[in-house]
């Protein structure tokens, strides 16, 4: 073997080495997102008094869990373990999109709303994004299927907050302890 396959050999090798730490990266912001995205849900579902509203809120909450535990899928399938591994700072990143407040108005309300609708446009942005970073072939469908799930939970969001324009809406009167709850 000559000094230029060699060479060869460990471009590839170093290449490959990085497709699979990218996949493990977008694997687990992935994850992370879709944990901070259900709880997000799970929150709105809590505040509320509407059953419609809340029963909405609790489905896309669940959505958002049984997607998290796909990435996990893949990710074990991937990477080797199912288990994600990022920097607090990371963490820490992603989470302080989400605005836990309390909720007891409308206006509290309507801040909680933009917080998830933005976050649903983010993740739209970022899973076709990542989408063409993944190697596995699945994966790269899955990851455009969860982009447009983003735009399909936007829409949700904006027809519940339609309906809940038609009707006199009530918040828990937990609500500051919730939103503390979610904030740890």
């Amino acid at each position: 073997m000559t000094t230029a396959q060699i060479t060869t050999m460990s471009v590839d090798t170093n290449e490959i080495h990085q497709a699979h730490e990218d996949t493990r990266k977008i694997l687990d912001l992935s994850i992370y997102w879709k944990t901070l995205t259900s709880q997000y849900y799970e929150f709105l579902s809590k505040v509320v008094s509407d059953a419609i509203m809340k029963q909405r809120f609790r489905l896309m909450a669940s959505e958002e869990r049984d997607h998290r535990k796909i990435l996990r899928k893949y990710r074990k399938e991937l990477v080797g373990s199912s288990q994600i591994t990022l920097e607090s700072a990371d963490k820490r990143r992603l989470k302080d999109r989400f605005v836990f407040l309390e909720v007891k108005d409308r206006a509290s309300m309507d801040v909680a709303v933009d917080c998830i609708l933005r976050a649903e446009q983010q993740s739209n942005r970022f899973f076709n994004q990542a989408s063409s970073r993944i190697d596995n072939r699945e994966g790269r469908i899955f990851l455009r299927l969860l982009a447009e799930e983003g735009m399909i939970h936007r829409s949700m969001v904006e027809e519940l907050m339609d309906y809940a324009n038609s009707r006199e809406i009530r918040f828990s009167k937990n609500s500051a302890a919730i939103a503390a709850a979610a904030r740890r």
